[in-house]
């Protein structure tokens, strides 16, 4: 009786190492393009976000606000085709001023997260 309550707390415990990395498997974002925080020259013609794993194109945006707040008139976040870790916005005509942007994205697991940074354009 004691060898099988020992394999049932091992394999309980296996159970348990082998799915917490499943139960902590939400998308992250790992870089940005521009940088939180960055003070950029020349105004980008795209928002890239990094995360660590595949995003859910169905679930994921991205939004750019103004100084003041307001939100920019912009197209659809798209994933990329060759790296769908890559969430892409395009952005045009961005003056000198500090902008927010705003991500939301879902990962595999169906998990959305969300998030938001400045960077500043001079």
């Amino acid at each position: 009786m004691k060898a099988l309550s020992n394999i049932i707390a091992a394999a309980t415990v296996a159970a348990a190492v082998l799915a917490s990395p499943l139960a902590m498997a939400h998308a992250t974002l790992k870089n940005a393009a521009p940088a939180a925080g960055a003070v950029v020259e020349a105004a980008p013609k795209e928002i890239a976000l990094t995360f660590n794993e595949k995003i859910e194109q169905a679930f994921s945006t991205i939004t750019v606000a103004d100084g003041a707040g307001k939100e920019l008139a912009t197209g659809k976040a798209t994933v990329d085709e060759a790296n769908p870790a890559i969430l892409h916005l395009a952005v045009a005509g961005l003056s000198a001023g500090t902008y927010t942007v705003s991500w939301a994205v879902a990962g595999h697991d169906g998990h959305r997260r969300k998030g938001d940074f400045k960077f500043t354009v001079k």
